[in-house]
């Protein structure tokens, strides 16, 4: 191996490290420890769910790219940008439940052309690659906290696209490791929020919250009795830079999320209490927003115990935080929109 695939990266000083998806939610979030940490960072983005407004674009140790990772157009471009790397952390994805049901097609081919352009770039100037898949791989979910044990569950339902090619890629970025020797490591998300998360992905906390701040109906689907935890992207960006630090979690799966599990009923009564809003909350049957092939996830919560005992790393930041943070810079945009 050469000095770029050995078995511990340094993320410091001079390190030269990668992001794709960086102008994103927590993409941007991983930009900013990577910088204070002054490192050299370079972004791809295509910006349909990223925004420049998350970045510091004049912070000269940031080189800014704005093209699709996967159009065949942009390989050379993509080769040229790992080969110049340390590091690649790959987080570019379309984001969100909705989408992956409504665009089947495109959402699975864009993860898919993405992660096999980043895996065959990694693979041919052997850099360490993590691979941000998604909690979506466990299916429906379970009654207990979800293990890295847990079996990968799809079936055709529009939903499971979307956690069928995250599992593809995974297998992709394990292969560079077990039968190329490129240290690589697969993350799967659960529930991560916080400050520029937008309430256009679909995901359920920025929706509560812009819907709080308009007085506007907060929309809890089914009974409103299904469980998630959620993990603050500050949190969540400490965890992606432990990981890449830890040599025994190379070349496996690992969860990152958060540890209360809260019933999202109760999360849109946290969030109208917060908000401070006499906006209503109604309940509406998934299947009657999404028809009737849409699938339904019941409890999702992480068993994160892999990760707190090889790195130590634990969330610092409750629910009620993560809330309060999403409230203040929702009101901060449209004040300044």
């Amino acid at each position: 191996m050469d000095n770029h695939s050995a078995d511990m990266v340094e993320l410091g000083p001079h390190t030269h490290v990668l992001v794709t998806g960086g102008a994103g939610f927590v993409g941007s979030a991983l930009v900013d420890l990577l910088l204070a940490r002054d490192c050299n960072v370079t972004i791809i983005d295509d910006l349909s769910n990223g925004s420049l407004g998350n970045l510091p674009a004049s912070d000269p140790r940031l080189t800014i790219h704005t093209f699709r990772i996967g159009d065949p157009a942009f390989n050379a471009a993509v080769g040229h940008a790992v080969g110049q790397a340390d590091a690649v952390f790959h987080l570019a994805s379309p984001i969100g439940v909705q989408l992956a049901h409504k665009e089947r097609f495109a959402v699975t081919s864009g993860i898919l052309e993405s992660g096999c352009a980043i895996v065959e770039a990694c693979r041919l100037h052997r850099r360490p690659l993590l691979y941000t898949s998604s909690s979506e791989v466990y299916g429906s979910g379970r009654d207990r906290p979800i293990t890295e044990a847990d079996p990968v569950m799809t079936d055709l339902r529009p939903r499971w696209g979307y956690a069928a090619a995250k599992a593809a890629v995974e297998h992709l970025v394990a292969g560079l490791f077990f039968d190329f020797g490129i240290p690589t490591w697969i993350v799967r998300p659960f529930n991560m929020a916080g400050p520029r998360q937008s309430p256009a992905t679909g995901l359920v906390l920025p929706v509560f919250v812009s819907a709080a701040l308009k007085g506007e109906p907060l929309v809890v689907h089914d009974d409103g009795e299904q469980r998630r935890a959620f993990l603050h992207v500050a949190d969540a960006a400490e965890g992606l830079l432990l990981v890449m630090r830890s040599r025994s979690l190379r070349g496996r799966p690992v969860n990152l999320g958060g540890s209360e599990a809260l019933q999202i009923g109760n999360l849109a009564k946290m969030v109208v209490e917060a908000a401070k809003t006499k906006a209503p909350i109604v309940r509406k049957p998934s299947n009657a927003i999404f028809g009737e092939r849409f699938a339904v996830t019941y409890d999702r919560v992480p068993d994160t115990g892999l990760l707190t005992k090889t790195t130590g790393w634990r969330p610092l930041r409750s629910t009620k935080q993560i809330i309060t943070d999403c409230i203040e810079h929702m009101r901060t945009e449209r004040v300044m929109a």
